[in-house]
């Protein structure tokens, strides 16, 4: 007879792993919507205060394409802000962090929990935006690109939060620290997603921006790979 073998937790692959890690945090989630409420409910406070102090205000068109593109990323950036970091840090809190440690490498953890970071910026963009565009009357001439420019924006938003919050996840004032180291690696972000917002708003397709946000894409999972071991386990 042929002994069955028995899957552990550490030799599963690498997606795997990573994807029951995003499936947890999901769950947790799910009971107690700490994270995902927190973030709406900023989002939503941030867009009546942005809606309330610009909207009576006339500006030229490419000023005011310019202004709302650079007011909707703020508002997805300090909304991410206020609920993303905590991906990490939860474990912390809670005493599980030695536990991930035990059965999983940075790296899947840090994919994993990317993964599900990028889910609730999903939710908040998913908010944001036609709630952005009611208020402020903003016309989006090119829903395609903007909503290229929304999932490469978000997928480097998430990879570098997760990737901070690993590093701050033991560190005393977590927030104020996320903040600050936070906002010189995601300045490269949101420069083109910016840029990129104002082209949608006008029925181009910049192709320029666009490449910037996949080579940052790209750069920041890399690095978030290699650097994963030394951010979480040590």
């Amino acid at each position: 007879m042929r002994k069955t073998e028995t899957v552990t937790p550490t030799r599963l692959g690498f997606w795997s792993r990573a994807w029951a890690v995003c499936a947890k945090d999901a769950a947790q989630e799910g009971k107690r919507r700490i994270a995902l409420g927190s973030i709406l409910f900023f989002a939503a406070t941030a867009l009546a205060l942005v809606s309330y102090a610009v909207g009576p205000f006339g500006l030229p068109a490419d000023a005011r394409a310019s202004l709302d593109a650079a007011l909707l990323w703020i508002i997805l950036f300090f909304s991410a802000a206020t609920g993303l970091p905590r991906a990490l840090v939860r474990e912390e809190e809670t005493g599980t962090g030695l536990a991930l440690r035990a059965v999983a490498p940075g790296a899947v953890v840090i994919a994993g929990k990317a993964a599900f970071n990028f889910l609730l910026f999903l939710a908040i963009a998913a908010l944001s935006v036609p709630t952005f565009a009611v208020l402020l009357e903003w016309r989006i001439e090119s829903s395609a690109a903007l909503v290229a420019v929304v999932l490469l924006g978000g997928v480097g938003l998430s990879i570098v939060s997760t990737f901070l919050s690993a590093l701050v996840a033991r560190a005393g004032q977590r927030n104020v620290l996320f903040l600050v180291v936070s906002f010189p690696l995601l300045a490269p972000l949101l420069l083109p997603a910016i840029a990129a917002t104002v082209a949608a708003s006008q029925g181009s397709f910049a192709a320029a921006p666009l490449r910037v946000l996949v080579a940052y894409d790209g750069a920041a999972t890399c690095a978030a790979y290699l650097l994963a071991g030394a951010a979480w386990e040590d």
